[in-house]
């Protein structure tokens, strides 16, 4: 019997967090805290200033990043 309520009880704790997760998303869409939407306003900025260090990456080690010639193992 103590295998049975095992076997089960994963199962049970499987959809009890699923649940638990959905029950929690739900109530954190309808009580969003003041301001929970600037950062969907930032994202553009942030994704500029990204941009802006990535190349400024790319300028500094831009020759790393150069074809260079494959020589063959035997010269």
């Amino acid at each position: 019997m103590g295998d049975i309520l095992l076997a089960l009880s994963i199962p049970l704790i499987v959809c009890a967090s699923g649940l638990y997760a959905l029950a929690e998303t739900w109530w954190l869409r309808r009580h969003q805290p003041a301001g929970a939407d600037d950062g969907r306003h930032r994202t553009p900025v942030v994704v500029r200033e990204a941009e802006a260090v990535v190349a400024e990456a790319y300028e500094r080690l831009g020759t790393l990043y150069e074809a260079r010639t494959v020589h063959p193992a035997g010269s």
